[in-house]
């Protein structure tokens, strides 16, 4: 990869990421103004919108600590823990949110006294994914010191130039265990329970002949419950389909064993970058 497109990369990315936290943060700053805060629905959103702030803050840095502190400093495998860990914390998170939507809305379980459950989990499971690679070493230059993350490829410890293209198996490995399988996984099984629960719904709406049938003050304050929370299911499915170009260029690199094209690769560090400013944009709208 040349300089130039690097550069562009890094710019492309950095620029991404920074819109990212401004839109998480003024939608944070707005919920916090208006109170909004006190309702178990929009504490879900903060929860959400604050994942996504911290995806945002640690893409920042994975893009820009190389060009300011070289490939093998300390910070750049310290982003690229924090990329890791963060991305993790969005994705656990959606995943205990769905859980939450599905119960509501299929079984009428209103779930709100696990909130603390969903937050603890979301924040230290993903610790669990994001410790092994820097017990294997494995943290540092990305796609050829583009970015910080889990490396593809060795690195010579004193420029920090590639050994002779060679590829980093442990790596490789590392990427597809800890992110790339079981968040595909995931998503995936996020996405079909959106897909389901929206079935469920459009069927009860053509049984009753109204999004829910209300007879008494329980279904009335369910009902308004769910149309507060309905907006959060496009998340998984969001999140799904944006993660699909980074697996695209990870399954590319490993069968091509080259640097993909840099239409895919532009690609990649558009999703990577904004998938985080769905739930920020979401809050605001």
């Amino acid at each position: 990869m040349d300089r130039g497109f690097r550069d562009r990369i890094q710019l492309i990315g950095g620029t991404l990421a920074a819109i990212s936290i401004a839109l998480c943060a003024s939608s944070i700053i707005c919920l916090v103004l208006l109170r909004l805060y006190t309702k178990s629905s929009y504490r879900l959103a903060l929860y959400q919108v604050s994942s996504s702030l911290l995806v945002g803050v640690a893409s920042l840095g994975a893009f820009y600590s190389l060009p300011m502190s070289g490939s093998n400093s300390t910070t750049c495998m310290a982003f690229a823990f924090l990329a890791q860990y963060t991305v993790w914390v969005q994705i656990v998170f959606t995943a205990c949110l769905t859980s939450h939507l599905f119960c509501l809305s299929v079984f009428y379980k209103n779930l709100a006294k696990c909130e603390p459950t969903y937050v603890l989990f979301s924040l230290l499971v993903p610790l669990s994914l994001a410790i092994v690679p820097f017990i294997t070493k494995s943290y540092g230059p990305y796609m050829y010191d583009a970015w910080c993350w889990i490396q593809s490829y060795s690195y010579n410890s004193t420029n920090g130039t590639i050994m002779d293209h060679e590829r980093n198996f442990i790596g490789e490995m590392e990427q597809m265990v800890l992110l790339f399988g079981p968040a595909f996984t995931i998503l995936l099984a996020c996405s079909g329970g959106v897909i389901v629960m929206g079935i469920i719904l459009a069927c009860r709406a053509f049984k009753n002949g109204a999004a829910l049938a209300v007879t008494n003050s329980g279904q009335q304050h369910h009902q308004q419950l769910l149309k507060q929370l309905l907006p959060l299911i496009i998340y998984p499915i969001i999140f799904f389909l944006y993660f699909l170009t980074p697996f695209a260029l990870h399954l590319y690199m490993i069968r091509e064993d080259n640097v993909p094209p840099e239409s895919l690769t532009y690609a990649v560090v558009f999703f990577i970058t904004s998938w985080s400013m769905a739930p920020g944009v979401g809050l605001l709208v």
